[in-house]
């Protein structure tokens, strides 16, 4: 009876293994002491000012054997250590990610005080819209009904004024559709377009519950999305 226990246990634990992420911690601090758990994790937007920063750790976020290559999830694994550590703002230092290695996120952990938090979001653009498209190849995307394209690991730009609105479509009736109006102060905002997929839209009557559309325009956390841009950048 033990045996079939004991091997379900080893594979539960190998397959725990092989999928989860690789968290290390590359340098930390010997004088910072955790003043308990934080669920912010933000892009900290110039580096050139730490007044108001406490260095925690430098963290290095790496794919597992079997999965959770993409940016997104390294992002997400280094978010929920950074929480454990105290930290609560993040600089970006590096991404890599090709063919003989797999991805790894670098990040540099601190904890910001209140008003250096102010500052950081006093600094971020406002009334501007920003669209994501794939890796590896252009999307296509309607901005006020023209059909442009998003360079392959790229992104586009549109200012976004008071009492303006700019209107995005991709995929058509049976696709994604957003109205964004400009407002005073009103902050930026980031999109991923995507392709063709299920769900999304809702079924014919009298259809089963499963639905297919022909486009998504899926709203980014910005902070992540701040990150992605710079990491394209370098």
């Amino acid at each position: 009876m033990k045996l079939p226990y004991l091997i379900f246990v080893c594979l539960f634990l190998f397959c725990s293994r092989a999928y989860s992420q690789n968290i290390d911690i590359l340098r930390k601090s010997e004088t910072f002491e955790r003043k308990g758990k934080h669920r912010s994790f933000i892009y900290w937007n110039n580096p050139a000012d730490t007044a108001g920063l406490e260095y925690v750790a430098t963290l290095s976020s790496k794919a597992s054997a079997m999965g959770g290559r993409s940016l997104w999830e390294l992002w997400i694994h280094a978010g929920n250590r950074s929480n454990k550590l105290g930290s609560n703002v993040f600089i970006f230092r590096s991404f890599t990610d090709t063919d003989s290695s797999k991805p790894e996120l670098i990040l540099d952990l601190y904890l910001a005080s209140d008003e250096a938090l102010q500052r950081n979001t006093d600094r971020e653009e406002k009334n501007v819209v920003y669209l994501f498209g794939n890796k590896g190849k252009a999307m296509p995307v309607k901005v006020n009904s023209e059909e442009v394209e998003i360079p392959a690991s790229r992104f586009l730009r549109y200012e976004t004024p008071t009492g303006t609105e700019l209107k995005l479509n991709k995929g058509g009736v049976t696709g994604a559709w957003w109205t964004i109006k400009g407002e005073d102060g009103k902050a930026a905002l980031y999109f991923s377009v995507s392709g063709m997929g299920l769900g999304g839209a809702v079924p014919p009557p009298g259809s089963i519950g499963l639905s297919f559309n022909t486009g998504r325009i899926t709203e980014m956390n910005p902070h992540f999305a701040r990150m992605m841009m710079e990491s394209q950048k370098k």
